[in-house]
């Protein structure tokens, strides 16, 4: 009985070791996807948090020739609907997606930008077409206003921080904006990307970009 009972031990002192191994990889795999995409590398925690006053912008923080490096999501406050340790797993999620879709539209990297000058005018490039207009910044609200023929006038969210810019849009701007740019693809893709968009309440949608 003795024998039998060390034996079994034994087997669940194994079994219990494996298990906490496999569990260990888990947690292990969950830690690194939050720490590689929780957005630890974003400049905007939330949108309330960008208005008050911690974003130090001026008009020589905008200027300049800025490269679309992917998509960028924020809430309009803290309190938003992935508020928990998911939170940013699940942001960077939707950016993945975002992303794909985005990609099939031609906004991706090497095709897509803003350049903003100190005179108040700017560019965007999409691929080989360039559109120009001007642009103003408000500070206080860290808003930047753009006025181009072919957008009509756009109003986004702007953070910038170590050559890095985020710049972010309520979803019906930003669905006006992809429409514009990109009238001539499948209509199936854009009903993706604004399903995307309007997945949650108060998420704003955007751009991150680098000098």
């Amino acid at each position: 009985m003795k024998k039998i009972a060390l034996m079994a031990a034994a087997i669940l002192m194994i079994t219990f070791s494996a298990n906490a191994q496999n569990l260990g990889g888990i947690l292990g795999k969950i830690g690194q996807l939050g720490n590689k995409d929780s957005k630890a590398g974003s400049i905007v925690s939330s949108i309330t948090d960008l208005i008050s006053g911690k974003s130090a912008l001026t008009p020589e923080t905008i200027a300049g020739n800025w490269n679309y490096s992917g998509s960028a999501i924020s809430f309009k406050s803290e309190n938003n609907p992935l508020s928990n340790i998911a939170s940013g797993v699940a942001q960077s999620t939707i950016e993945n997606k975002l992303d794909g879709y985005l990609q099939k539209v031609g906004i991706t990297q090497g095709l897509f930008g803003f350049t903003f000058n100190e005179d108040g005018t700017m560019a965007v490039k999409y691929g080989q077409k360039t559109f120009t207009g001007t642009w103003t910044l408000d500070k206080e609200n860290a808003t930047i206003n753009m006025k181009m023929a072919k957008f009509l006038n756009m109003k986004g969210y702007v953070a910038v921080k170590n050559g890095q810019m985020e710049l972010l849009f309520d979803a019906t701007t930003m669905m006006k904006i992809i429409k514009s740019l990109t009238s001539v693809y499948k209509n199936s893709t854009l009903q993706t990307i604004n399903g995307i968009l309007n997945q949650y309440d108060q998420m704003y949608a955007g751009f991150r970009l680098t000098k």
